[in-house]
């Protein structure tokens, strides 16, 4: 199928009507759970037929390939991730925390534990999908930080060093080492306390580290953790 083909039927997979906004939800549903729990070549459409009810032709009718449910279930997935809004008048400190329990709650989850992994076993074969994760997902959450970190500039009267570095060593600070074990260990889903406690940790080392309360005009005043 050409890219223009490809385009129009997950454009209308998209847009259904009405009465069958119920049936690709179910399609979508099912091919979601399969896709994520035995990847792309184990997962056929007949177990998808049989999970969400229906028949093959409903599915084709949505979704002419196996290739383009593939996509548009990535696509829904990452579609998925809420935006980021930090508040350059608010508390840093309380910003940087929300900022990173929101982060940490969506990749600590299974579903987008599995996404990744499937991701990146599928680069080769759709380097979209790679592409596409990475700019909604870890691009668009560093530049949301780094936009901040430049905002506090004007905010706050005093420049901070570079803040594309800054945002990255504190993404780096907050995500390396628990990504790792959560991928690599195949740990539990952490809880909400546990989630809180680290980004607490890191925060405060952050600001400590790099001085970014110092170099302010309103400075924080931060515990020793």
């Amino acid at each position: 199928m050409d890219n223009s083909r490809r385009r129009k039927a997950i454009k209308a997979a998209k847009e259904p009507s009405s009465r069958g906004q119920q049936r690709l939800c179910k399609i979508v549903e099912a091919a979601t759970t399969q896709f994520l729990k035995v990847g792309y070549d184990q997962t056929s459409i007949d177990t998808i037929v049989e999970l969400s009810g229906g028949s093959k032709a409903t599915v084709y009718s949505y979704f002419p390939t196996k290739a383009d449910l593939f996509r548009a279930v990535v696509d829904a997935v990452v579609s998925d991730v809420p935006e980021t809004r930090l508040d350059v008048s608010k508390d840093i400190r309380s910003e940087l925390v929300a900022f990173g329990i929101e982060r940490l709650k969506i990749v600590s989850c299974e579903q987008h534990r599995a996404l990744l992994r499937l991701v990146i076993a599928e680069r080769e074969r759709f380097p979209d999908l790679a592409k596409l994760y990475f700019e909604r997902g870890p691009r668009r959450k560093r530049d949301a930080l780094s936009a901040y970190m430049a905002a506090l500039t004007c905010e706050r009267g005093n420049p901070l060093d570079a803040p594309e570095e800054l945002a990255d060593f504190f993404i780096a600070m907050l995500m390396h080492g628990w990504c790792q074990r959560l991928l690599l260990l195949a740990q539990p889903t952490p809880t909400n306390a546990k989630i809180r406690r680290h980004v607490e940790r890191v925060v405060d080392r952050f600001l400590f580290a790099f001085r970014v309360d110092a170099r302010l005009s309103n400075p924080i005043f931060i515990d020793e953790p």
